[in-house]
């Protein structure tokens, strides 16, 4: 169909011997064309929800699956027993945190966070480096506004937000450094048990027991405000979902299908769904151009639709193929030439725009492009092309949500939580995702999306209680 589609766009170039009437028609022939490539069904959305089911019992039994479904190897537990001292360190960048958090029957009671920065030699130089300066940055925040706990055994939570091949709670190999770390001597390695040989060697008593991933963070984070918690969720730079399924499902791992009736999370990894074939999303033509200028083309195909990474780039793409064809000015292919100039946050700008003439796209496509956009009917174009591409995320959004909810019938009265700065800030995102949720679910859900900050840092020390909880069952 985008083939089709492309046709017929090219087809209705605009010629300068157009009248003004001809031209507005082209304009409002070339929306409804795209609108026919990005806007999905219901029932197209129902389609491509029982294909992620599909791929999800696919992964939890261990066959070919697009969807990875990795166990957290954690287990719920009454949030109420959650009484105690727990650390979390989060790690997803050149910059890290770490928290202490206290919690009195499940709340936290109290929370001191501190923030570092890694130095270049650590993030160049070797395992020892990097892992050292970690350790004697949670010795430094100890010493200054814990002292207390340097006399006592603490458990920490480890955020590691790099590609991991996770073996069990507390042991997880780095696949690959991403985000400009080239650190020698980690991948391949537990980076749990690094962390926990320099936390030794600085000589604090810090005991490292779950590697956490930040999607099941906020899942967990919720648990412990809200039991009827389902689904978590990330839309922000990238996305992704986990959910609470019982452990006996998990047939690929008998050690997580041992606990029988249990209610552990699963870390999809659903970004990369249906990338391989290619068989129900919508994929545009935009979407294939501008994947194969990606560093990881052919992969991640949900989350370069739902991603703030890519939002602003696929609307940027749309836009200069309407200015080739004539469907506005032609200026604004030079002035939107360079990739990635047009962001994500531009096209929620855009997209909100209520003033009148559209005078807010008007200046904001001035100061991007360069180029004064005066007739209304381009503005409009512009507008309508950057909502298609902000619904169709809030479309995909909710496919990947309410698919776990429907898997373990639990769309009556579940919550979904989202952390992210799409869902947080893009204007009308919340609205719309929650609106096709309600579709997917049916009439008699009342589920609902509540948003759930930090995942990574809180989220991770609540995992690191229903550990310890685990612990002491055992």
């Amino acid at each position: 169909m985008a083939s089709r589609v492309n046709n017929l766009l090219s087809h209705i170039a605009i010629r300068d011997s157009d009248s003004d009437e001809m031209r507005y028609v082209k304009q409002r022939l070339a929306l409804a064309s795209l609108a026919s490539q990005f806007t999905m069904s219901q029932e197209k959305m129902k389609q491509i929800t029982m294909y992620m089911i599909h791929e999800m019992v696919e992964g939890l039994e261990g066959r070919e699956s697009t969807i990875r479904m990795l166990p957290s190897y954690v287990y719920t537990s009454n949030p109420n027993k959650a009484t105690g001292v727990y650390y979390a360190l989060d790690l997803g960048g050149t910059n890290f945190r770490v928290l202490r958090v206290s919690l009195r029957h499940g709340k936290v009671d109290a929370r001191i966070d501190s923030k570092f920065v890694i130095p270049k030699a650590a993030l160049t130089g070797t395992a020892t480096d990097l892992f050292d300066f970690i350790a004697q940055s949670v010795k430094k925040m100890m010493l200054e506004k814990a002292p207390e706990d340097m006399e006592n055994r603490v458990p920490l939570g480890f955020t590691f937000s790099f590609p991991c091949d996770q073996k069990s709670v507390n042991k997880g190999l780095l696949i690959k450094w991403t985000k400009g770390f080239s650190t020698k001597g980690v991948e391949g390695q537990d980076v749990v048990e690094l962390l926990q040989t320099s936390l030794r060697r600085v000589k604090i008593n810090v005991n490292v027991v779950a590697l956490c991933n930040d999607t099941v963070g906020t899942l967990v984070a919720r648990y412990f405000v809200d039991t009827d918690v389902q689904v978590g969720v990330i839309i922000g730079t990238g996305s992704n979902a986990c959910y609470f399924e019982r452990a006996s499902a998990v047939t690929k791992d008998p050690t997580v299908a041992a606990h029988g009736n249990a209610m552990t999370p699963i870390n999809m990894e659903c970004g990369n769904f249906d990338s391989k074939y290619k068989f129900v999303l919508p994929i545009t033509q935009y979407d294939e151009d501008m994947d194969q200028l990606t560093p990881n083309r052919e992969n991640q195909r949900q989350e370069k639709i739902v991603a703030g990474m890519y939002l602003g780039e696929v609307a940027r793409r749309i836009i200069v193929h309407l200015a080739k064809i004539g469907c506005l000015p032609r200026e604004l292919h030079d002035g939107l030439s360079k990739m990635w100039s047009f962001e994500s946050k531009h096209l929620g700008m855009i997209a909100a725009d209520q003033m009148p003439g559209l005078q807010f796209t008007r200046l904001l496509l001035q100061k991007i492009s360069g180029v004064d956009v005066t007739d209304v009917s381009d503005l409009h174009t512009v507008r309508e092309a950057c909502c298609l591409v902000r619904n169709r995320a809030a479309q995909q959004g909710a496919i990947f949500s309410a698919a776990p909810m429907l898997k373990t019938h639990t769309q009556g009265l579940g919550t979904i939580a989202v952390d992210g700065s799409v869902y947080e800030k893009m204007p009308s995102f919340q609205r719309l995702y929650q609106e096709n949720i309600s579709r997917l679910l049916g009439k008699m859900s009342n589920a609902k999306a509540v948003l759930q900050k930090d995942g990574s840092g809180i989220g991770a020390a609540m995992i690191c209680a229903l550990v310890v909880n685990e612990q002491k069952k055992n």
